[in-house]
């Protein structure tokens, strides 16, 4: 039997059987949904080729959600902020490859900021900031005060102010002035957050920030084809201040403001003002002056090394200042010799000196003392005078008279002779 005999036998019993055909799948275009018996060997190839070629389109991912923000990638791409090395593949999608062309685009074209629209900009910054980076926060800052938004009530709101050590801080009036590169640092965050590559679920109120964020972007990439207005000075750059190699005692602005305290030492190489708890200069790391042991401290009576430290505590101390274990047993009022004017604490025992007014211990007021005949306290010192004494032995203030005249009168009454 020939070939041709046996093609037409074949399409004789494929017609008077009626087999139902398999559907094609989805993935071809209508065009090409042909049945294989209408196909030569070689038009079948170029079927399966052309479908390879539709399924490959449709499953490719798109490069980013935002079709704005496509737009505006290709813009810079087209005006040469990208270089040639730059990846295609990861072209919308990696912080990495996309920033410095932004930034760049924003520090050129500084004068189509005032044109964007005031409203986007209140709604983008008035939920916070979108991260915790210093710069992100700085420029969130600067477009709320821009837009004359209260700072303590936007980080009231924010829910990074748990972690935010710039929460509520207020920036200073020169660094207060919002720029283009704030509003695309912010948009430049936005635009690559994980929640918009991912499409995951958002928090209340992100579809309003994404919304007007994309209306920015469309803003920008229309400002960016006019030409800049050469009438629109450049802000200003602020230069680094550089320290001098040789530092003067004189012109040192921190030791002269510092008040010295004791145990604070001046570095001998640079003049460098250091608190006593510095080792070394905090300026240069010269060594500091060696510390004085315990052995070179005159201890006083009363005073007391602390058994678990070594340090050396005065005697009104109850416990070690640095450990804070307690001290050696108190000795009682009566073993201690008091002379004429000293009291004890009616609240904690403490014996105190007669020129304390208060208790060195718990601080209660010294009780009302019992004077002998003619005998009074200053009104300006509070030391105890004794009769004979006009004026004060300690200060020379002059007798109250109320006292002189108690005096003369007992001086004037009658007492038996012993």
């Amino acid at each position: 039997m020939s070939v041709s005999k046996f093609l037409h036998l074949g399409t004789a019993l494929s017609l008077h059987t009626r087999l139902p055909l398999s559907p094609l799948p989805r993935l071809f275009p209508k065009a090409l949904q042909f049945h294989h018996r209408y196909c030569s060997t070689s038009s079948s190839a170029a079927v399966a080729v052309a479908a390879a070629d539709s399924t490959e389109t449709l499953c490719s991912p798109d490069p980013h959600p935002w079709p704005e923000w496509v737009t505006f990638v290709d813009r810079l791409k087209s005006k040469g902020y990208f270089t040639e090395s730059s990846p295609t593949d990861s072209l919308y999608r990696d912080m990495g490859v996309v920033r410095d062309a932004c930034l760049s685009f924003a520090r050129d074209r500084y004068d189509v900021f005032k044109s964007l629209s005031i409203d986007n900009i209140q709604k983008v910054v008035e939920c916070g900031c979108p991260n915790l980076y210093r710069k992100a926060v700085n420029s969130g800052k600067r477009l709320r005060a821009y837009v004359r938004l209260d700072e303590g009530d936007v980080c009231s709101t924010c829910s990074l102010r748990g972690s935010c050590d710039r929460a509520y801080v207020i920036l200073k009036e020169t660094e207060a002035d919002a720029r283009t590169v704030d509003i695309v640092r912010i948009l430049l965050f936005y635009a690559l957050d994980s929640l918009v590559l991912s499409g995951g679920e958002k928090p209340p109120g992100r579809e309003t920030i994404e919304s007007s964020a994309r209306k920015l972007l469309s803003e920008l990439i229309e400002l960016s084809e006019t030409s800049p207005d050469p009438a629109l000075p450049k802000p200003a750059v602020k230069a680094l201040k550089r320290k001098d190699d040789s530092l003067d005692f004189m012109d040192d602005v921190p030791s002269q403001d510092v008040e010295m305290k004791r145990g604070d030492w001046m570095c001998p190489k640079c003049n460098f003002m250091n608190f006593s708890r510095n080792k070394q200069c905090r300026e240069c790391n010269e060594d500091g002056p060696k510390k004085v042991g315990m052995g070179d401290v005159e201890m006083k009576k009363g005073d007391w090394t602390c058994s678990q430290c070594n340090f050396m505590n005065f005697s009104r101390n109850i416990r070690c200042l640095k450990c804070k274990a307690e001290g050696p047993k108190r000795v009682s009022a009566d073993e201690v010799e008091m002379k004429k004017g000293d009291w004890n604490c009616e609240q904690c025992g403490f014996m105190n000196f007669a020129s304390n007014r208060n208790c060195l211990r718990c601080r209660v007021a010294r009780p009302k003392r019992q004077l002998n005949p003619g005998e009074w306290e200053c009104p300006s010192c509070d030391f105890l005078n004794y009769r004979k004494n006009m004026v004060c032995l300690k200060c020379n203030c002059e007798r109250p008279k109320e006292a002189a005249a108690a005096s003369e009168y007992e001086e004037q009454l009658w007492r038996r002779p012993h």
